[in-house]
């Protein structure tokens, strides 16, 4: 199993994309990895044949073998055998496994992994009473959710002082959200500043340019060039502390948010203020479809200095962003609608959203931060900004 780089060392096989015996191209995706934080898929290091070993549940750690990339002539090494369910494309097991056996507790020392550990405090679950299905015995994620799941099945009485309610693992990618935001929220000084912006440019902006580019371009992908101009011009928090030091990040890597099947997930968009806007359109619906079909790799992830969170397209007026990790700002954009407007005196109608930039108090003051805002909202309505994209 390859490095996820910082955002895990353990991940769980959840398909074989390939059928044991397929001969595969260096590069080829052969298997998916869910980890806390998404769902990658794991290139072929070899061209060869495939011999998968680990099997589909399998919680594996950093290094450990997943299976071989054989020559034509090469066999597997005596006493390897296939994975069981090897073949199979599907990110789950075609049938779940059977709950874990609670009438003995488990022989030998007792051996789990992080991840089962934690979820097993969550449901006061006692480990030496769960019989292990990994490797050795070892009790892995997948163990914890099924007995979870087996109680909930069996329909256990809920407590009489609540009413009855779904019980839901806090697991996977929904509890590393929860655990990020949760340590952020008690770290950071977060403050959020709103500001209500005209739109009629940006929208005028974004028909021109679906005829300059042969397709529209999302929202999403002009105001990542917008937020990573106005960083560029106010680098102030394009930040973040470690130690007691304010680091000013050189690059200016954006991410954005994507409401994945498994929860949010923020893909980056590298240098994003000297890439063009045709690349920019480009990474954002490559990245988010990647994200929808649980395609990422850990790079798709890494490096992010900023981020945007885009609620509009879901008709929500304005919110509040919380910050992505250790970062210092986190512009938030909310629907854009025709609203009524005041120009020269007199009452019309234009187009309008609000903008909340989420920042790091200790990063930079409020007045550095406005600036950050006012550099957004000044090139929403500067329209030779708009002309020099390409």
């Amino acid at each position: 199993m390859p490095s996820m780089g910082m955002y895990t060392e353990e991940g769980v096989l959840t398909a074989w994309l390939r059928p044991a015996g397929t001969r595969v191209a260096m590069g080829d995706p052969v298997a998916e990895i869910t980890t806390e934080k998404a769902t990658f898929e794991i290139p072929a290091p070899e061209e060869g044949i495939l011999h998968p070993v680990a099997t589909i549940g399998t919680s594996l750690r950093v290094e450990a073998l997943m299976g071989y990339i054989l020559r034509s002539e090469e066999s597997a090494p005596a006493g390897v055998t296939d994975g069981a369910g090897a073949a199979q494309t599907s990110t789950l097991p075609a049938e779940a496994p059977p709950g874990p056996k609670l009438d003995a507790p488990a022989a030998g020392p007792l051996r789990a992994s992080p991840l089962a550990k934690k979820l097993a405090a969550q449901h006061a679950i006692n480990l030496q009473q769960v019989k292990g299905t990994g490797p050795g015995g070892r009790i892995v994620e997948a163990d914890i959710l099924a007995l979870v799941s087996k109680h909930s099945a069996a329909g256990q009485a809920p407590a009489t002082d609540r009413p009855a309610s779904e019980c839901i693992p806090l697991a996977g990618l929904r509890r590393s959200l929860a655990e990020r935001l949760r340590a952020t929220l008690s770290t950071a000084a977060s403050t959020t500043l709103t500001r209500e912006v005209n739109a009629d440019v940006l929208v005028a902006a974004r028909r021109s340019l679906s005829e300059k580019l042969g397709q529209a371009p999302s929202y999403d992908s002009l105001l990542i060039k917008l937020f990573a101009s106005a960083l560029h011009e106010r680098p102030e928090l394009n930040a973040t502390i470690e130690n007691d030091s304010i680091v000013r990040f050189k690059e200016i890597n954006l991410g954005f948010a994507v409401a994945a099947p498994g929860g949010l997930i923020v893909p980056v968009i590298r240098n994003a203020d000297s890439a063009s806007f045709r690349e920019i359109v480009a990474a954002v619906k490559d990245l988010t479809d990647r994200a929808l079909t649980s395609r990422l790799q850990p790079a798709h992830l890494e490096g992010c200095t900023a981020t945007i969170s885009n609620l509009g397209v879901h008709g929500i007026d304005a919110f509040t962003p919380i910050l992505n990790g250790s970062q210092a700002a986190i512009l938030g954009i909310g629907r854009i609608a025709e609203r009524p407007v005041a120009r020269g005196g007199q009452l019309a109608v234009g187009h309008t959203c609000v903008l909340s930039l989420t920042f790091d108090h200790r990063v930079a003051d409020g007045a550095p931060a406005a600036l950050l805002l006012d550099a957004v909202a000044r090139r929403m309505n500067d329209e030779s900004f708009f002309s020099s994209l390409d």
